[in-house]
């Protein structure tokens, strides 16, 4: 192809790649000044029979028109043309300056104890997403999902160094409609970026945050996704820390409350991950300042001055309220808390203490938090989720918001609960000594509970799987031919791990996604 000039325009200069349905080239417009530079994809369908020419020839229309409204945001690149030539279907795009996201993931250091060193800090890692998901915003408004976003398809600009989302899967896409029209399906994607409901072709917007989510953790762990282990007990990737089962040992330096947002954007079940890439933003923007701890640091204190501030009495209350929550809170606020914090507002330190104490009703379920030291009988036997509950019901009767969407949710149906404080804005020396010891005792207790071995056998799993059966294949991989099929709670016999896929020996000796199954614990 070097050389051949395409529609009496584009002539090939290089050759870029090829997949499994065509491949692309950088081309010279020879009709512009300067033989301005474009990228040429070249699509070939599987077969020359004239049914399969009609379809791939009505796909790649409604794909170019695709591509051409999508081709209006500033971070994918331009449709500049589409044509049929000698039975082969051809797209024009504009080429980014710039190189692929693979360079700023790959880790290519060990720490001194042998891990993988990350490529992103944590301020990398969410600039990162917010880059890539306000334009998966635009992408999914226009009714169209990426369905192969990975570093080799986020190239960064060296303009403005933003990141541009290229590849679209034009190419794929009509492939995978042909094909499916001939009786075959074809998954689209990449192992380890691409999640399950989308390996057995039924992707949704979701898919493609979990991809976002996948890169995110590459960046902090240095390991690809594909590589990764998951939790024996839950089935979720364990990629803040590698398992003690794990061949490959690694960790991520990060906050709980970003590896909160990336748990929800890589979860096995579409349906517990980030509905959209907007509500992804929202959490992730909330990180652009410092954020106050779920447990209380001791190294941080801060005194009454700056709640007492806060309710200048020369300052319009309604005004001050209003600055301090947002809209929403402001219209729940009754009258008698308004006219509370007025009173707040003239009165000393002594009567901030008062309106503090009024926030802490008798209802609460942990009260006794804030009024004795705890001990090990007082948490035993709670679950982790009521454990959470536990030690953050003494922020929610501070009024403090929370950025966990679950813990928020159980606070708000609380009669007792109003919230006040944004996550980041709360005043942390509002607590007790004693409160403040008891957060740390049950941070503790749970840090122990996290270490003790569990009771789990490695050796024997059960399928679980949202689209059952699963496939059984003869090798670790979705190229491999299925050699049997397996419904959810058939018990599996696991000799070993490789990259995600459980090698079985019975009831069928093959191999299985690791993230299908679950554990069988005591």
């Amino acid at each position: 192809m070097i050389g051949k000039v395409i529609s009496g325009r584009y002539r090939v200069i290089q050759n870029l790649g090829s997949g499994g349905f065509g491949q692309t080239f950088v081309a010279e417009d020879l009709q512009l000044p300067d033989h301005h530079k474009c990228v040429v994809k070249r699509l070939q369908p599987t077969s020359s029979d004239t049914f399969v020419l009609e379809i791939a020839s009505r796909l790649f229309e409604t794909e170019a028109r695709v591509l051409h409204k999508l081709g209006s945001h500033d971070r994918i690149p331009r449709l500049l043309a589409h044509f049929e030539e000698d039975h082969q279907f051809y797209l024009v795009q504009e080429l980014i300056d710039g190189y692929e996201l693979t360079k700023e993931v790959i880790s290519i250091e060990r720490s001194a104890d042998g891990y993988p060193v990350g490529r992103m800090n944590e301020a990398q890692a969410i600039a990162f997403l917010i880059d890539v998901l306000e334009t998966l915003v635009f992408v999914h408004q226009q009714g169209a999902i990426h369905r192969d976003i990975k570093p080799a398809n986020l190239m960064r600009r060296r303009t403005d160094g933003k990141l541009v989302l290229i590849d679209f899967g034009a190419v794929k896409q009509v492939g995978t409609a042909v094909a499916s029209n001939i009786g075959s399906t074809v998954a689209i994607g990449t192992d380890g970026y691409m999640p399950n409901e989308q390996a057995i072709g039924k992707p949704r917007p979701c898919s493609d945050l979990y991809a976002v989510g996948a890169i995110a953790v590459q960046g902090l762990t240095g390991v690809a996704p594909n590589l990764l282990s998951e939790n024996l007990e839950t089935g979720e990737l364990a990629w803040r820390k590698s398992p003690d089962h794990a061949a490959l040992k690694y960790r991520a330096n990060v906050s709980d409350e970003l590896a909160m947002i990336i748990d929800k954007l890589v979860k096995y079940d579409f349906r517990d991950r980030y509905q959209s890439a907007e509500a992804v933003l929202t959490d992730l923007r909330k990180l652009a300042s410092p954020i106050a701890p779920s447990l209380l640091s001791t190294t941080v204190q801060t005194n009454f001055q700056g709640l007492v501030s806060a309710f200048n009495p020369n300052d319009d209350v309604a005004t001050t309220v209003s600055s301090k929550i947002s809209a929403m809170d402001h219209l729940q606020f009754s009258h008698k808390n308004r006219l509370v914090m007025i009173a707040v507002g003239i009165v000393s330190a002594i009567a901030v203490m008062g309106i503090v104490m009024w926030f802490r009703p008798s209802s609460a379920k942990y009260l006794f938090l804030s009024e004795r030291a705890i001990s090990d009988s007082d948490v035993a036997n709670k679950s982790a989720i009521e454990l959470d509950v536990m030690r953050n019901e003494v922020f929610a009767r501070y009024g403090r918001r929370f950025k966990d969407p679950e813990l928020q949710s159980y606070f708000n149906m609380q009669p007792w609960y109003k919230a006040i404080y944004e996550p980041d804005k709360f005043p942390e020396g509002l607590l007790t000594p004693t409160e403040q010891r008891n957060l740390e005792y049950i941070r503790d207790f749970q840090t122990r509970i996290s270490q003790k071995p569990n009771s789990c056998d490695y050796t024997k799993r059960l399928i679980s799987d949202p689209n059952p059966p699963i496939n059984v294949r003869q090798g670790a991989g979705v190229d491999f031919a299925i050699v049997g099929k397996l419904d959810n709670g058939t018990q599996i016999t696991v000799q070993s791990e490789n990259q995600g896929w459980l090698q079985i020996s019975a009831p069928i000796a093959g191999w299985v996604a690791a993230n299908r199954t679950k554990p069988i614990c005591l």
